[in-house]
Order: C-alpha cells, then structure tokens, then sequence
C-alpha cells in the first residue's frame, strides 16, 4: 500500500480478477455469483467480509458431498464446480498482487536485511504478495540452510522437518502466516515459474471473511506448521513488531495477546490510519494487556531504525 495504494488495493486486485483473466472463466465467475447474493458481471464481491456467504456454501457443499454414495448424488454438478471455481477466483487474486513490477525500496531493504542477518528474527507475513519475499530471496536471507531465515521449503518440497534449525541462534523462521500463490502442494514456484501454477484443491491461501480463517488455516498441512512455528516464535522472542497491520483478525490478535503478556510490541503504521491517541487505544482494545510502542509516519517505508527498536 506504501508503493501503491491503489494496485495494492483488495478491492482493486478483486476487480481486476473479475473483470476477467485468462484462467478464471466467465462460467467459473457465474458460480460464484451464484453463491453470493447481490454479484453480477460487473458487481464484484469487495471485502473479505462479502466472502463469508460463499465460505459457507463451499462447507454445505463438502458436507452434502460426505453423504453421497456411488448411487445417491446430493449436489448437482455446478455445486461441484463451485470449489474449483473459488479456488481460481482466489489464485487468480493473488497472482494480480505478484505482478505489480514492482519492488521495495533499496533504502528500506537493506537495513531490514542487516538487521534481520544479525540477529536471525523471526519474520511472519500475512499478504501474499512477493514483495518482502523477493527482496529476501535476492539478498541471500532466504537461502535454503544457507540463509538467516528457513521457511520450510527445501531440495524436494515443503516438509515439517525443513523448519528444525540444526542451531537456533544460526536461523530465524519466515512463516507465510496467511499463504501465498509462490506454492501449490508442496511444491514452492520461483519468478518465471510462477504463471504456470494452477490452482487445485491444495491451494494455500487465506482470502475469505475473518471468522472462517482459522479453519482454513487448520485445513492446510503448510499453514498449520507454520502457525504452530508462530506460537513457538513468539514464545522466544523479546520484543514483537507490527509493520503495516491492520489489527482486523482476530485469531492473530487472540494468538499475541495470549503469548505477548509483558512484552513490548512495536506497532509501525500509517500516519493517516489516525490520531496517535485513538490508535493506541484501538491497539490496546486489539491486544489487550500487551505493552504497546505506536510509531506513525507518512509512508512505513521510511522506518529503518530497526536496530533501535
């Protein structure tokens, strides 16, 4: 949002995919609003929040299609293709947001870069954009073992065992908290790779209204390793920073304020988000008993003194 408010936009990555792509097919688009009351060819759902409703047809679709039997068919055959059609309309959404062309600035990498290798931090991300991760792939922090940061990916794939560090104070963990369309199975696609990936039903990505994010989460064998990873990141670590968040979901504001009681937690944010007085008290009504730090600033990309936090 910092590079561009307006491409990085949700809603603007939702019209974009609805206005049509080469993947998510006017037939897929019918089902979906078909799923969703008020959408129609050009009246594109425009939150998270507006997701909830197609969130629980996909689960009465699974449940009906448990009871179904060689002889006994309980969803017709455009419900069956409603999962796949979601599925791609998501993927889709998250491929918009790695084809923007563009890249953090040197001016703040390179001093979350230092910062990151002397200290071996723990990063979790919640977008699934590629702009952080690239940045990192380019700079040799994300390097398989031979990088500060191991994000579970290694040689043949994602595995649990990718994520034990031989020597804790050698590794940090980058925990894609909420997903990203870099992998499908197991298997993680690099820059020109990347367009050919194809959505099926081990797609790891979390787009949807923020009640149902947990179950997706626990649905997914990459994402629950990397959420239990968090809690044990979060166990170690001193001091916690929040960077661009914007305190909406809930299972992540559950998981701190259980596990952060008595640390300091850093929250960066965008000047225009409010005055600095409301906002602090809007992230103690999030966090609760947390030790709360606010810095604001015109744009986030300024902050560098991540060796003074």
């Amino acid at each position: 949002m910092s590079l561009d408010s307006k491409y990085f936009s949700l809603s603007t990555g939702l019209a974009a995919v609805w206005a049509g792509t080469s993947s998510f097919t006017q037939q897929q688009k019918r089902l979906v609003i078909s799923a969703i009351l008020g959408l129609s060819s050009t009246q594109y759902p425009e939150s998270e929040e507006q997701l909830d409703i197609l969130h629980v047809a996909l689960m009465a679709s699974g449940f009906l299609k448990s009871f179904e039997s060689p002889k006994v068919k309980w969803l017709s055959k455009s419900s069956r293709k409603l999962p796949q059609a979601f599925r791609q309309f998501v993927h889709e959404v998250g491929v918009y947001f790695h084809s923007s062309g563009q890249t953090l600035p040197e001016s703040f990498v390179t001093p979350l870069v230092d910062f990151v290798n002397e200290t071996k931090s723990h990063v979790a991300v919640l977008n699934y954009d590629n702009l952080l991760y690239d940045a990192f792939v380019e700079t040799k922090v994300l390097d398989g073992y031979h990088g500060a940061l191991i994000d579970g990916f290694w040689q043949s794939g994602f595995a649990s065992k990718n994520l034990e560090r031989h020597n804790v104070s050698q590794h940090g963990w980058y925990i894609h908290l909420h997903g990203s369309p870099l992998y499908i199975g197991n298997k993680k696609m690099m820059r020109e790779d990347r367009q050919a990936l194809e959505p099926t039903k081990d797609s790891h990505i979390v787009l949807t209204h923020v009640k149902h994010k947990p179950l997706i989460i626990a649905s997914s064998n990459i994402l629950s390793e990397y959420w239990r990873h968090f809690d044990e990141a979060l166990d170690e670590s001193d001091r916690i920073v929040l960077f661009g968040y914007s305190g909406c979901d809930t299972h992540l504001n559950d998981r701190l304020h259980l596990r952060c009681q008595g640390k300091t937690i850093r929250v960066v944010e965008w000047r225009g988000n409010g005055e600095s007085a409301n906002r602090r008290q809007y992230w103690k009504s999030k966090l609760k008993d947390c030790d709360i730090k606010l810095q604001q600033l015109d744009n986030i990309l300024q902050f560098t003194n991540w060796k003074k936090l």
